[in-house]
């Protein structure tokens, strides 16, 4: 018999993202952490939409007005990005949700 407690407590935890972005000279990750309904409402867009978790944060990158990046690889375009607007890497991912929520 399935203990309820147990299912209900692995639905509160939250989950980490772990997102790779090719840099210049190297890869670099991301890890965000997220409440499990965020969690599971960004895995369902992303999924509709046919995108990764980077695929997410390129979305953002996109769709946001940004002074002429000097970075050519992605993560510094994605990290002048974040920071040009004063996101952190959760609310790059959540403003890409909102976007594609439209």
């Amino acid at each position: 018999m399935e203990d309820s407690n147990e299912t209900d407590a692995d639905e509160h935890e939250s989950k980490s993202v772990n997102i790779e972005i090719p840099g210049e000279n190297k890869t670099r990750y991301v890890s965000v952490e997220l409440p499990h309904e965020q969690y599971q409402r960004l895995d369902d867009l992303k999924d509709q939409h046919g995108l990764t978790w980077r695929g997410l944060l390129m979305h953002t990158h996109r769709q946001l007005s940004t002074p002429k990046t000097e970075s050519t690889d992605q993560y510094g375009q994605l990290n002048e990005t974040r920071q040009w607007h004063g996101f952190t890497w959760k609310g790059m991912l959540l403003h890409a949700a909102r976007d594609l929520e439209e």
